[in-house]
């Protein structure tokens, strides 16, 4: 047996049905040994932001795997492993490498180190020996602490070295950190007196599949729940309990009860300080949990750390809620829900106009009202692009099941959204797999439309064009005044067609559930679809103050 051979059957063993990549590398004939599916996408960043999509979709149980060739692959796909890194997400990146011999020569790209400051672990397999216990360690890594990716370089002498591993690999299990169970006292003391607490959820909830048991504890406590951008999808946004999401933009019941409450317990979350979260209020008092130690005492500072998976954390605040309470939680609940109806409702009365407008071009907000009215949440995954997308989108909508939304953005790379897309689609070919995009996000990575064609992915991309780069003028306004430079032309739904999707260009408000409806019975039929919608620049935005 081959070092490559032994990373495909190892990959097999893993439960492990498909590689994203852009071959050439040293294991694709393996994997196709071993009747793993491979996917090709037009380029690798694609390629990552596929294998990305799967990963989230899956919790993480499943690990999305990339492989590209060595050298100008490598280099080509640091922007995909770059945005998974920063969002906390597993990936296994398998780049090749010219061989042990070309290892320090200068003007070799050396992926290790430079994938070092953006992997969790970045190692070489030195030889086909070698190859069980590096990927027993990389998929440890993978199923333990915070998500994120890891890189695996594969020598393409190592690939082709025969090896004497008897191959007694067994598959790596997930590893969980239970809480001090004295600090959970400590915290569920401090949300049993207060006046107004309130929860603020990431994404380490829905990587620990614990969904059930934060609703239980938001329940138990009276405590409404904060979504974060990440976290999106971790708490049923139609509960009386929810807040709703914040990002760049957020709903106004989010920014209302972060002035009043006066202690707050944030879990799976890593209170990192962005332009993609809100400011902790100031007075409140903190508890801080997370699976990583790096994130306590960060940014924020905590009354109370606390380390441990979501999962666990929430578990044991639950059963010492009942405990300290003699199993009736804080009162007060149903006055808390009352309250959130009655700002909900002025929310909803605010956005309604721009969700129903008859304007043209066409107003965004229609185009997201309308799709809302056509699709079944549970049965939907959707995700946003960078920029106006996101911030129209994520406060808006209304997700229900744990990733039935994919919310992304410590990176914001314009195009993400089309391969997370195509990964999700993959993971759950069951749900209708959505992504509202911009036309600059699409001049990134429109391309890739054909990689859905080519490998029968029926996603759904709901381009949102204002022929504009939104956003970007309250940065460089004297650019953008003397050069034009947010402004952009093109029939994109004719390039997708001659990609061959199934597309539409729509222009009246009219035509937008009739086109969604369509769009949606191509997708059952097998066909990636990209309806286009000609809209307007929409100034007004849920931006948090």
């Amino acid at each position: 047996m081959t070092g490559s051979q032994l990373i495909a059957r190892i990959l097999k063993k893993e439960g492990i049905e498909q590689v994203f990549c852009f071959p050439y590398t040293p294991i694709i004939e393996s994997l196709a040994e071993e009747e793993i599916r491979i996917i090709v996408a037009r380029q690798e960043r694609v390629a990552e932001n596929m294998a990305d999509g799967f990963s989230r979709t899956t919790f993480g149980k499943n690990i999305g795997v990339v492989t590209v060739q060595q050298a100008a692959g490598a280099e080509n796909a640091f922007a995909g492993i770059a945005q998974a890194y920063t969002d906390s997400s597993p990936i296994l990146f398998l780049p090749g490498h010219p061989g042990r011999s070309r290892t320090g020569v200068p003007s070799v790209f050396d992926a290790v180190r430079n994938y070092s400051a953006t992997t969790k672990w970045a190692d070489t397999i030195p030889s086909a020996n070698d190859v069980s216990n590096r990927m027993r360690r990389a998929f440890t890594t993978l199923r333990s602490g915070r998500p994120g990716p890891v890189l695996l370089e594969v020598p393409v002498d190592v690939a082709k070295e025969k090896c004497t591993d008897q191959m007694d690999y067994r598959p790596v299990g997930r590893v969980r950190t239970a809480p001090d169970l004295d600090l959970i006292r400590e915290a569920v003391k401090m949300l049993l007196t207060a006046e107004k607490p309130m929860i603020w959820a990431g994404q380490g909830v829905l990587y620990a599949e614990a969904t059930d048991e934060l609703c239980e504890l938001a329940e138990l406590l009276a405590a409404p729940v904060l979504s974060t951008l990440l976290g999106k999808s971790n708490f049923n946004e139609r509960h009386p309990l929810a807040l709703g999401a914040a990002g760049y933009s957020q709903t106004a019941l989010v920014g209302d009860y972060l002035n009043q409450c006066d202690a707050i317990f944030a879990v799976g979350a890593s209170l990192t300080s962005t332009n993609f979260a809100p400011e902790l209020p100031v007075g409140s008092r903190l508890i801080h949990a997370t699976v990583d130690p790096k994130d306590l005492n960060k940014d924020a500072v905590p009354e109370l750390g606390i380390l441990g998976d979501a999962k666990l954390v929430l578990a044991a605040m639950i059963e010492e809620v009942r405990s300290q309470s003699g199993g009736k939680g804080r009162a007060g609940r149903s006055q808390v829900e009352q309250y959130l109806a009655d700002k909900r409702v002025a929310w909803k009365a605010y956005w309604a106009p721009k969700l129903n407008s008859s304007e043209t071009p066409i107003n965004p907000y229609r185009v997201i009202g309308d799709f809302m009215k056509s699709t079944d949440p549970a049965n939907t995954i959707v995700t946003h692009d960078s920029g106006n997308p996101r911030d129209q989108l994520l406060p808006l909508y209304e997700s229900i099941t744990p990733r039935g939304y994919l919310g992304w953005g410590h990176s914001t790379q314009l195009g993400f959204s089309l391969g997370a897309t195509m990964g999700a689609k993959i993971a759950a070919p069951e749900k209708l797999a959505v992504n509202f995009m911009g036309d600059a996000a699409f001049g990134m990575v429109g391309m890739d439309i054909e990689t859905a064609v080519r490998e029968e992915i029926p996603i759904l991309t709901m381009l949102l064009n204002n022929s504009a780069m939104g956003g970007y003028q309250k940065y460089i306004p004297k650019a953008v005044e003397r050069y034009g430079t947010k402004y952009l032309t093109g029939n994109y739904s004719e390039v997708a067609r001659g990609l061959g999707a199934y597309t539409e260009r729509i222009e009246q408000p009219s035509e937008i559930i009739p086109a969604i409806e369509r769009a949606i019975t191509q997708t059952k039929e097998g066909k990636p679809v990209l309806l286009e919608f000609i809209t307007c620049e929409e100034p007004d935005m849920a931006i948090r103050s």
